[in-house]
């Protein structure tokens, strides 16, 4: 499996707006509906932006945020925005609190989890007994036709190694003990200027792209330069989005 350089990444990271915006979590008022006080922990929390955006909605609430991640370059980022949370470096797969979590919510990075089953031991193991953990990432299966996977095909092919398909998630999650499934998907068409689709390539911010050889990264430059020449103005984009939600004491 391919690593994507979060050295590198972090520095264009958010530069991507559309990865700065979070809307409120239900779940933590939920949480907060039964407890005077609850912890949160955002595992793999890159640099920090769900993170921000939950505090500015419970900033008067006790909640104790807890940020982990495996890149120090993200962390530091992260830090920089003078967030009230905990930041931890450490990869999930050697996931240890001192204390227990209310939710634990893994946004768009399950699939960089090298032992995926260890991690999800882990997540279990750090839950209350009443946790809940909250999984959200993109469905490669459900978008072949993303531009990512358009321009770069060897990144798809990437990423069939990289992420678990819906039903083999939900199957290795109920092993590790979760149970009362909730799961929400979402797909997405749209067309965008290929101008556009250009400068985001060039940023190379995804980790599709950030993990590939610079060889095969520069053939998909090279595809979009060719289409541009050949004058096409936009392309269709998709994308496939999988929430899912399970409960520690839902067994």
């Amino acid at each position: 499996m391919l690593k994507t350089n979060y050295a590198k990444v972090s520095k264009v990271y958010d530069k991507n707006k559309g990865r700065t915006a979070f809307p409120i979590d239900k779940d933590i008022e939920e949480l907060l509906s039964r407890k005077e006080e609850i912890t949160v922990l955002d595992l793999a929390c890159g640099t920090g932006n769900w993170l921000y955006c939950q505090q500015s909605q419970f900033s008067d609430k006790k909640i104790k945020w807890i940020g982990m991640d495996a890149s120090e370059d993200m962390l530091e980022h992260a830090k920089e925005k003078s967030l009230d949370a905990e930041f931890i470096h450490s990869t999930a797969e050697n996931l240890k609190l001192d204390t227990k979590c209310d939710l634990i919510v893994c946004n768009f990075a399950f699939h960089h989890f090298e032992d995926k089953k260890k991690a999800l031991t882990n997540i279990f193991s750090t839950l209350n007994e009443d946790g809940i953990f909250k999984y959200r990432n993109v469905e490669p299966e459900c978008m072949k036709d993303w531009w990512v996977y358009k321009y770069c095909p060897e990144s798809y092919c990437e990423d069939l190694h990289r992420f678990w398909p819906k039903e083999l998630l939900c199957y290795e999650l109920a092993k590790a003990g979760f149970g009362k499934f909730s799961i929400k998907r979402e797909y997405f068409e749209t067309y965008k200027e290929i101008e556009k689709l250009y400068e985001n390539y060039k940023l190379r911010d995804a980790s599709q792209l950030a993990m590939m050889g610079d060889k095969i990264y520069q053939k998909g430059i090279k595809r979009i330069e060719r289409e541009i020449a050949d004058g096409v103005k936009e392309y269709k984009d998709v994308v496939a989005f999988l929430e899912i939600k399970c409960e520690k004491a839902g067994r």
